[in-house]
């Protein structure tokens, strides 16, 4: 069983990169014919600033810390279970509560706290709240994954405008840097509902992750060398 569902967690993978091939192609036809729409570019600067400073931090940030977190706010509703709905529970709460951390903490010692911090509320919720309390959102939720699936993607592709502009704006530019974010965030739902865990989205969302930033840590190694 296990072996299955890595093989069909590798076919996901190639599936999201043969789709962001299709995507750029695409792109790059429509940007050649209308550069007029898609003139103004952005980066992310914060991702930017960590590559050149601190690429351990990038690396655990997001290979590690951010598919974990990102998934369990936006992939458990889909087809959920009681643990999924804790987690979920768990999540904003802590994805909020995280920007009132000092800044001055050391990363490390700031994500130590987060996980034990999601280890402990968890455990609790898990005590305080029965599985027949969240039968009826499990069903409906179900019923309706499709539904769940397409908002929660688009709504990961939303939030990662934030990767780009400190206030939410919405042009061509910007839908096609988010684009991307909706395929992959549509992806690891559907994986998700194939696999029926949330651990599989979070591989699928590391394995994603990782590709680029290892690359992108291995050019600006041999750029300075």
């Amino acid at each position: 069983m296990a072996i299955n569902k890595t093989t069909t967690l590798i076919k996901y993978y190639l599936y999201l990169w043969g789709l962001y091939i299709i995507f750029f192609t695409i792109f790059g036809i429509l940007k050649t014919q209308f550069p007029e729409i898609f003139e103004r570019d952005y980066e992310q600067s914060a991702l930017r600033e960590l590559l050149k400073n601190n690429p351990l931090k990038l690396f655990v940030l997001a290979v590690l810390f951010a598919p974990v977190i990102e998934e369990m706010m936006f992939r458990t509703l889909i087809k959920p279970s009681h643990s999924d709905i804790i987690l979920l529970l768990c999540s904003w709460p802590l994805f909020y509560s995280n920007k009132f951390i000092p800044a001055d903490v050391h990363w490390a010692v700031k994500l130590g706290f987060i996980a034990i911090f999601l280890f402990t509320v968890f455990t609790i919720l898990k005590q305080l709240i029965p599985e027949q309390r969240t039968l009826k959102i499990r069903n409906f939720l179900s019923r309706h994954s499709m539904v769940v699936l397409i908002a929660s993607s688009l709504l990961f592709g939303m939030v990662h405008i934030n990767n780009y502009v400190d206030t939410f704006v919405l042009n061509a530019a910007l839908i096609a840097l988010i684009i991307p974010r909706i395929i992959s965030g549509f992806m690891m739902g559907l994986l998700k509902i194939k696999n029926k865990n949330i651990v599989w989205p979070m591989a699928l969302h590391a394995m994603n992750n990782g590709f680029v930033i290892i690359i992108l840590i291995l050019s600006k190694t041999m750029e300075n060398s």
